[in-house]
């Protein structure tokens, strides 16, 4: 996973990149299934108004991070990063951070940034959906998330 400088990420005056770089710290060193859950909970609440239903232009890198734990990191890890993305699915941006600035490619919107970084993923995501590890509970999550993606950002949303 390639660093992010949370503090270089635009966002509205609550945005706390001190937040979200803790939280990837805390990822980092995490041993436990329940440590990770709770860092990537950390992250999401660090990169979203969950209250209001909005998304920080930092929530296009950590999608990254969710779907990396996703496809790294069974059992609580996995199923908090797959309850993060359906959550966000069809949400908007928070007003006036509606863009992300991509180091590679430039600004870019953030449901455009976020459905390209799942998209990306979709071959892990398919392995997930058949992976029947761990009783399989997070299977239902996995297809979900790949159907939203077929459905686009807006049909998916509710």
């Amino acid at each position: 996973m390639e660093q992010v400088d949370w503090a270089r990420m635009t966002g509205p005056p609550w945005y706390l990149p001190e937040a979200a770089r803790a939280a990837m710290e805390r990822l980092a060193r995490s041993v436990a299934d329940q440590q990770a859950a709770r860092a990537l909970a950390d992250l999401r609440c660090a990169v979203t108004n969950d209250h209001a239903g909005t998304l920080y232009p930092a929530a296009v890198p950590a999608t990254d991070v969710f779907l990396q734990a996703i496809g790294e990191r069974p059992g609580p890890p996995r199923q908090e990063a797959l309850d993060a993305l359906l959550d966000w699915w069809g949400w908007s941006p928070e007003e006036g951070s509606e863009t992300y600035e991509d180091p590679l490619t430039g600004s870019v919107g953030l449901a455009e940034g976020l459905m390209g970084r799942v998209r990306d993923a979709a071959d892990m995501l398919r392995r997930v959906a058949d992976d029947p590890s761990g009783g399989g509970g997070h299977r239902p999550g996995a297809k979900l998330l790949l159907a939203r993606l077929d459905e686009g950002w807006s049909q998916a949303a509710g």
